[in-house]
């Protein structure tokens, strides 16, 4: 079984940042405000030659008068519960604090095996202000910068000399978790779908829009297949991104949709597609990343009229609801909508059978000499507009998969110029009539004549011109 390293403080210490530089990835939000981080968020790391999962826990003892000590401090103990290792975390610079004591008390009595890591001591000159926290009565003291990654090398070292190696599976069960992030405006339910779907209060829930700050993961585990759900904090509108800790979150919601599988966009039922709908949209469509479109909080909405809906029975509602969402997303097409309730746990079923059914697809290879067929023949059966005599030809196409999973045409053509997009929708209309693309986007890559493989093969003939 592997390790589990919780990091445990008060707040404003630097566990965040502590918690990036372990798992060498910009995975939790760091920002100088106390009590950024709520939600336990864990990560599947590995170190050397050793597997572990690093935890990352809010800051004990905050008060922010926000109303989430006590949903913070539940996960906090969990963590605490499930870790084989603790950080407890300290400001070097700030000397001890009451609250560093009241942590350490509740860590003595919690039989574990805890290192106590000085932060923000950036500079050698600065290392012998740990010695002041041997007071807090661990054997083991570790001056450290996060920020700059001193010190670190020697803590996990020391951690990991009682670990067991990694396992050969344990970099190929990381490599196959199925990335879905969720995303959407604050207060739409993405977190209650994930608490839904785990069945436990995984990710802290209220009724105060923006409760989750950063993107949180969360492992989960379906008939034998992994996913790692990414909750993310809810997209406002730039007017309404006050403070330079929304924008961070903001920031980093893009950035989850970049390096996600699956993007799942939650669209409130009661509430409708806005303009913020159509901007995350727009994100998942230029990122090119698969989706599906869940419309939560369904229940709500068959106990009151909703206005603009005038259809007289239930499954009429639901279908002018869908062709209204595909009218205002149509960039988003490929996109399957699924009406979900979180509260009552409706349609949460279908709502993994169509995520599986868009990993499958996404992980296919595309025949590319069909593919390469297929066009041909619509290219036969309707031919390209001319423009100055002159007509669009399609050499080769070279059909790939991204690293994320979108499929990629790579179109040898001999005209940039002559490539329409009303053209390109036309041949991409084709495709998925031929081929199942459910939740994928197409992109096209246009690429000249002389690029192509055939071209690059042969090489220049003498004796005559290159022409189109």
């Amino acid at each position: 079984m592997k390790p589990v390293l919780a990091i445990v403080g008060r707040p404003n210490v630097g566990k965040s940042a502590l918690f990036n530089r372990i798992s060498g990835k910009q995975i939790s939000l760091v920002h100088d405000m106390p009590g950024v981080t709520r939600d336990r968020i864990t990560h599947e790391c590995l170190w050397h030659d050793y597997a572990f999962t690093l935890v990352d826990t809010g800051g004990i003892g905050l008060d922010d008068h926000s109303g989430f000590e006590q949903a913070i401090q539940r996960e906090v103990n969990i963590a605490l519960e499930t870790a084989t290792d603790i950080l407890l975390v300290v400001d070097g610079r700030a000397g001890i604090n009451p609250l560093d004591i009241e942590v350490a008390r509740k860590l003595r009595k919690a039989d574990k095996q805890v290192s106590l890591v000085v932060n923000k001591l950036d500079t050698p000159e600065v290392q012998n202000l740990a010695a002041e926290f041997y007071e807090l009565g661990f054997e083991k003291v570790f001056p450290v910068s996060a920020a700059h990654g001193l010190g670190v090398e020697a803590l996990m070292a020391s951690l990991s000399k009682n670990w067991p190696k990694a396992e050969a599976n344990d970099q190929a069960d990381a490599n196959d978790e199925f990335r879905v992030a969720l995303v959407g405006r604050p207060n739409v339910g993405k977190s209650s779908l994930i608490n839904a779907l785990l069945q436990e209060k995984r990710v802290i829930v209220s009724d105060i829009a923006g409760t989750t700050r950063d993107a949180v993961d969360v492992q989960f585990e379906h008939e034998g297949r992994k996913y790692l759900f990414v909750d993310t904090a809810g997209m406002r509108k730039k007017s309404r991104v006050k403070d330079q800790l929304e924008q961070a979150m903001t920031s980093r919601t893009a950035h989850t949709i970049n390096r996600s599988h699956l993007c799942v966009l939650v669209i409130d039922a009661m509430l409708g597609i806005s303009e913020q709908e159509k901007k995350i949209a727009g994100l998942i469509n230029d990122a090119g990343r698969p989706c599906v479109i869940l419309v939560n909080k369904w229940d709500l909405s068959e106990q009151v009229e909703i206005p603009g809906f005038e259809s007289q029975t239930p499954r009429e509602f639901l279908k002018e609801y869908e062709e209204s969402i595909k009218r205002q997303l149509f960039f988003l097409n490929y996109a399957p909508v699924i009406f979900v309730s979180a509260a009552e746990g409706k349609n949460l079923g279908l709502w993994l059978k169509v995520m599986e059914k868009v990993r499958k697809i996404s992980r296919e290879p595309l025949p590319t000499g069909q593919i390469n067929r297929l066009i041909q023949r619509a290219m036969v059966r309707h031919l390209p507009s001319s423009r100055q005599g002159r007509q669009l030809k399609v050499y080769y196409v070279s059909a790939q998969r991204e690293t994320y999973g979108t499929p990629t045409l790579k179109v040898f053509i001999n005209d940039r110029k002559l490539w329409t997009p009303s053209y390109e929708r036309f041949l991409e209309q084709r495709i998925r009539e031929e081929y199942d693309l459910t939740g994928c986007a197409l992109k096209w890559v246009l690429k000249d004549k002389k690029e192509s493989p055939a071209a690059k093969k042969d090489g220049p003939r003498k004796g005559r011109k290159n022409a189109d």
